[in-house]
């Protein structure tokens, strides 16, 4: 008899050990984000009309989705090293300020960020310290098509603006975004 309230104090023990490793690893291990920031060859924009007469696309627009829940697109080599990681965001277009418009229906830009689970956590991928799109936030967005045919933001951090100030993280980044945005409100005080 003794020797079976061993067993199964033993037996308890080990499963509410089990349950706080288990539970310590889901929650701070496997669910914990860790932020890389890679550099990118790209063609930069210093000014509002550089910006706009690059672009193919300008739209102001919100994203539909919470960032967790868009597109993840991951690129891989034949040795699965990571070729290139971006989310497709779905936007509701409020207004195309330069382009075709019927390109602005049920328009999903690229966005040179990622995210991808891991065993060790989430890995958050993102080009020149881009930030993405918050859903609910209004911006005015700058594209241009990639060699795949999808529209994608250009001038990265500064290739997109907020517009109603509920995008903090959209502030980071390029020294040349505060200037370019002043000089938006300058030329499109009428649109923005």
């Amino acid at each position: 008899m003794l020797l079976k309230k061993k067993s199964v104090v033993i037996t308890l023990a080990l499963t509410v050990i089990l349950a706080i490793a288990s539970s310590y690893y889901y929650f701070a291990v496997y669910n914990s984000v860790r932020e890389f920031s890679f550099p990118a060859t790209y063609k930069g924009y210093s000014s509002a009309r550089a910006l706009f007469s690059g672009a193919e696309l300008v739209v102001i627009g919100s994203p539909m989705k919470d960032f967790e829940d868009r597109e993840v697109l991951i690129g891989q080599d034949s040795l699965d090293g990571l070729m290139y990681i971006v989310t497709s965001t779905e936007l509701q277009v409020e207004e195309v300020l330069k382009g075709p418009k019927e390109d602005a229906i049920d328009l999903a830009v690229i966005e040179p960020i990622g995210i991808r689970q891991t065993y060790s956590g989430k890995e958050k991928m993102t080009s020149e310290g881009y930030t993405e799109m918050k859903k609910g936030s209004k911006y005015v967005i700058f594209l241009k098509k990639n060699t795949s045919g999808q529209y994608s933001v250009i001038n990265m951090q500064a290739g997109k603006f907020n517009l109603d100030d509920t995008d903090a993280d959209d502030a980071k980044g390029s020294s040349s975004k505060s200037r370019i945005m002043t000089e938006l409100k300058a030329d499109f005080s009428q649109e923005l």
